[in-house]
């Protein structure tokens, strides 16, 4: 109860991580131990094409409900060249709270990381959850943004998704052609700052 407060509190008062529109993560070899005490370097491509991060938190109703279609995602471009990431951005949440939370939500088996003091959140730019962020060869943030316009508004779902940004973004990348669309605005739950 007290994380949902949280939530809605920073929604209201806006204090938020603040976006910005990075073209390319200022480190290609940061480094950030998952939950399961590895090490991961998202940003370090070897035979991958691109990694691509889920931003979320758990106390978030949007990025919840987001994540069936995030575990749809990765099932559908588990065999191509990208490496996928979901990342927790709650400082305040236990290792075990967050892999229950997984359990819960059945998040993909991809390595989870607890982003407590935005590394990776300041690296790509993003400020809410859930929010996406595709990096490609030497650090290109090739799209950062929603995972598609199911949220027209915090609260106002439709009822029919019509875009699906990071899937065009994804073929994109897979066919070798230009992404459609670089940027969207996502919505969803502030990440809060770090004091």
């Amino acid at each position: 109860m007290k994380k949902v407060l949280l939530v809605v509190f920073l929604l209201l008062t806006g204090q938020s991580v603040q976006a910005q529109d990075k073209q390319t993560v200022p480190d290609v070899s940061l480094s950030i131990k998952d939950l399961g005490g590895h090490m991961q370097t998202p940003f370090k491509l070897e035979t991958q094409t691109a990694s691509v991060l889920f931003f979320i938190q758990q106390g978030c109703p949007i990025s919840n409900r987001y994540a069936p279609e995030i575990a749809r995602i990765v099932q559908d471009y588990k065999s191509k060249p990208f490496r996928f990431y979901v990342v927790h951005v709650d400082a305040t949440a236990s290792a075990q709270e967050i892999e229950k939370y997984r359990g819960e939500f059945n998040l993909p088996d991809v390595p989870l990381i607890q982003d407590g003091k935005h590394q990776l959140v300041a690296a790509v730019g993003a400020s809410v959850t859930p929010e996406v962020a595709v990096v490609g060869r030497l650090g290109a943030i090739v799209y950062r943004g929603r995972i598609d316009n199911l949220y027209q508004a915090f609260g106002k779902a439709r009822r029919v998704v019509t875009e699906h940004e990071l899937r065009d973004a994804l073929e994109a990348i897979l066919q070798n052609r230009k992404i459609p669309v670089t940027r969207t605005s996502a919505i969803g739950c502030y990440i809060s700052a770090q004091n």
